[in-house]
């Protein structure tokens, strides 16, 4: 998902314990933490605050259990387990205190005393959603089924839980997206907190419902106006959409609050501008990102798409190499972007045999750099030649592309759609191109052997059988008029 870094310093995660507003042992709890956090080892200087807390607090086990997850903040796991331990006599049936014992024993990597711990929550306070989700947590990589089953039961246990943003949470963590997407479409929006409605967002942009996305976090904007999570999602999901005046508004809103200080902000600011046409403007927002962040290489590429909408190839190339230069990892799509921008200049006629070249040794470079892509090359070669109308070429590249595959005995459907398409187009240029029918023949032969249903190779043998009873007839006819020899 390219938009996760951008958006998670805008996200609010979720707390994972289950805070209440107990103000009192909250309060009582701060200065406690603060030293612990300060001096994590320096039992004499909290002695006499735990020593006081304890004394308010002996009778319950909510305030006891807090005090055992401020020691296991400071990773002091033993004090963690006594404070747990103390919350339990208390309170057997209180859950968090077997959480908590649960989670020491996780951060220990003992998966299967943690899963007991969280099991024994479930038990003994089976309203209580956190045992449940610790030990999904635990067992969503060797059993994911089992810890998805596990938050299903609460719907029996605590019917009010929202159990499908949790579970879509849950698939969130286990990077299964589209089942993710699957629970969170079935949770009410105003049910979900702001780190679960941003996340929901968030899912839905990773497997492309974008409509869904917008609708989230344009929600997401009224319940949560301080929050610019939201504005950055609509802002995102607006620009997907292509709905530029309302990525213009977000934009502005957040540039409001913010100001022009976040490089990713203003490439979609300057995405959003350059789809209104507004090409300089969109320009600037992209050099701007660069003053901000001058390791984010990105606005380069988007400077270059910027300049080939406004038919400034030359421009458009400079800025291709340079993104190309500073990036180790260059896509195929983007050498791919670049020939285009080569193979415009050459449609307009313009220096046509160098920039032709040029499109070409873009391909060469992208095949050295990564020798899988080779078929690829000779494919992307030909179909930039063919859409420029320079038949004969193409079909020595349509040529070289059936030589390259035809003897592989390991084809996967990639290889043979690139095949497909060299059948398709190589007779295609010896039939209509050259005239020359028979020579054709064996492509769409080939062709229609691993495309059935192709519907040229399927046009050329109809015109092939209509000749050949247009031919068979005329020489009937002509064998009427002959008179037999006496």
């Amino acid at each position: 998902m390219k938009t996760v870094k951008y958006l998670v310093a805008g996200l609010l995660v979720a707390c994972a314990m289950n805070v209440q507003a107990q103000t009192s042992f909250r309060e009582m709890l701060k200065p406690i933490e603060t030293q612990l956090e300060a001096n994590p080892n320096d039992d004499a200087a909290v002695k006499n605050m735990i020593k006081d807390y304890r004394k308010e607090f002996k009778k319950n086990a909510e305030a006891l259990t807090a005090l055992g997850y401020t020691f296991f903040g400071v990773k002091r796991y033993d004090a963690a387990i006594q404070w747990a331990d103390q919350a339990i006599a208390v309170n057997k049936n209180y859950g968090d205190a077997y959480v908590l014992k649960g989670d020491v024993a996780a951060m220990q990597d003992d998966g299967g005393g943690a899963a007991n711990w969280y099991q024994q929550a479930m038990t003994m306070d089976p309203k209580n959603p956190n045992g449940y989700l610790g030990y999904a947590n635990v067992y969503r990589k060797v059993d994911p089924q089992g810890a998805e089953a596990a938050i299903n039961q609460l719907r029996q246990t605590n019917p009010d839980f929202p159990v499908d943003a949790e579970l879509g949470h849950y698939m969130f963590n286990a990077d299964n997206m589209d089942k993710a997407y699957e629970y969170y479409s079935k949770s009410k929006l105003e049910k979900l907190d702001e780190g679960r409605l941003a996340e929901y967002a968030l899912v839905a942009r990773s497997v492309d419902k974008n409509e869904d996305a917008l609708r989230i976090a344009q929600f997401g904007v009224q319940k949560f106006p301080e929050s610019n999570a939201f504005l950055r999602l609509a802002i995102i999901s607006s620009v997907a959409l292509q709905q530029y005046d309302g990525a213009l508004s977000y934009s502005e809103k957040l540039m409001n609050k913010e100001g022009e200080t976040n490089s990713g902000d203003l490439i979609y600011f300057g995405q959003a501008l350059a789809g209104k046409e507004r090409y300089e403007e969109a320009i600037a927002k992209f050099n701007k990102a660069i003053e901000v962040d001058k390791t984010n290489i990105m606005p380069y590429q988007h400077i270059s798409e910027t300049y080939a909408k406004m038919g400034n190839e030359d421009k458009a190339i400079e800025f291709s190499r340079k993104y190309m230069e500073l990036n180790p990892n260059v896509k195929p799509s983007e050498y791919t972007k670049l020939a285009g921008i080569y193979m415009a200049k050459v449609k307009k006629g313009d220096n046509v045999e160098v920039n032709y070249a040029n499109a070409m040794q873009v391909y060469d470079d992208a095949a050295k750099k990564y020798p899988q892509l080779k078929s690829w090359a000779i494919y992307q070669k030909a179909n930039d030649t063919f859409g420029a109308e320079m038949d004969t070429i193409a079909l020595k590249l349509y040529n070289d592309l059936i030589a390259e595959l035809e003897p592989k005995t390991d084809r996967d459907r990639t290889d043979n759609n690139f095949l497909a398409t060299a059948y398709r187009n190589g007779g295609y240029i010896i039939w209509a191109t050259l005239n020359d029918s028979q020579a054709a023949r064996p492509y769409f032969e080939k062709l229609i052997a691993i495309d059935p249903d192709n519907s040229l190779a399927k046009k050329y043998f109809d015109a092939e059988k209509a000749a050949q009873e247009a031919a068979a007839a005329a020489a009937g006819e002509g064998a009427d008029t002959v008179q037999p020899e006496k």
